[in-house]
């Protein structure tokens, strides 16, 4: 079914997870970059971290602005200090500081990365962000990106999260269903494009 075309509250639980985790990633595959969405968890970048560190990828991209003035500072100076505790070393670490939500996120590191790297120089990416937010950001990925660059998804790995049992971990059990309000409104207002979701 088109995403579309889904009405949200008539989903079942387990439909719901589908529909905002998308299928079970695969094996990080080596990328040219990790690209990090923003936001306030910082599990995200501790996964990023864990992927340079294993050699997946030589540089990180750290999203995220101030979310129209509600974070100070911009979410990717705090991603970038949390990566340099986990040992990443400055030189591996891009940033970009003026996206408020998801599709800017994209839209915004195009520049970061055109001016540092050469987009014409990149073809893989692994995507980092929360479970439930990667159908979202996976899509924001290939609505934006330029078509050559292949971007991977690497859900963020959280302590006690099962996705097929998402209701039972504190934050997947309300972020679960609003995410796939904000899913379905992203891809019907046209931010985002349509595609087919097996639930």
């Amino acid at each position: 079914m088109r995403i579309s075309a889904i009405n949200p509250e008539s989903l079942t639980r387990r439909q719901l997870g589908r529909l905002v985790m998308g299928d079970a990633p695969g094996q990080a595959e080596p990328a040219d970059l990790i690209f990090v969405f923003g936001g306030a968890a910082l599990e995200r970048v501790g996964h990023a971290a864990a992927l340079f560190h294993q050699g997946k990828a030589p540089l990180l991209l750290l999203s995220g602005g101030t979310k129209f003035g509600q974070r100070n500072p911009p979410e990717a100076i705090t991603l970038r200090e949390e990566a340099l505790r986990l040992g990443v070393p400055p030189e591996a670490i891009l940033i970009e500081t003026e996206s408020n939500h998801t599709v800017e996120n994209v839209l915004c590191s195009l520049v970061v990365l055109h001016r540092s790297v050469g987009l014409h120089r990149i073809r893989r990416a692994l995507a980092v962000t929360m479970p439930w937010h990667m159908r979202r950001a996976m899509l924001a990925l290939r609505t934006y990106m330029p078509r050559w660059i292949e971007p991977i998804a690497c859900p963020a790995d959280l302590p006690d999260f099962q996705p097929e049992r998402w209701w039972e971990h504190p934050d997947a059990a309300w972020r679960v269903p609003r995410e796939a309000r904000k899913l379905v409104t992203y891809v019907r207002e046209g931010f985002v494009t349509d595609e087919d979701a097996a639930l």
